[in-house]
């Protein structure tokens, strides 16, 4: 499933500081710019993550990032994406279909994300 931080602010983050920051977290990240100015996406980037990969891309007015991957790690995520956001900025977590839908708060923990998500852990 595809997941969203989404802000009502344009330029929340500059693409240049979002992979510095991306990559100073998780240096073994991989952030591409997206060349085709047509594109809504600024940049795009790859997390190895825990229990996946986490694909995603940034939108070029900086207001919106769009990932994919296990929950788990799309959890850290998008933790990660409140922390370097100003604390007076909203940050709304949401998925594709808007079926779960959170504001990431700074005392938001991964266990709020996975409960509002509706988490299950996979069989083994």
């Amino acid at each position: 499933m595809k997941y969203f931080v989404i802000t009502e602010s344009d330029d929340l983050v500059l693409a240049p500081d979002f992979a510095r920051l991306l990559c100073a977290h998780w240096p073994q990240a991989t952030v591409e710019p997206v060349s085709d100015p047509a594109s809504s996406y600024a940049l795009e980037f790859r997390i190895p993550m825990a229990h996946s990969h986490v694909d995603g891309s940034l939108n070029r007015a900086g207001s919106a990032i769009a990932f994919i991957g296990d929950l788990r790690d799309c959890a850290e995520f998008a933790l990660w994406c409140r922390s370097i956001a100003p604390p007076s900025e909203s940050l709304t977590l949401c998925d594709e279909s808007m079926s779960g839908t959170l504001a990431l708060e700074s005392a938001t923990t991964a266990a709020d994300i996975l409960q509002a998500f509706r988490y299950s852990p996979p069989s083994t």
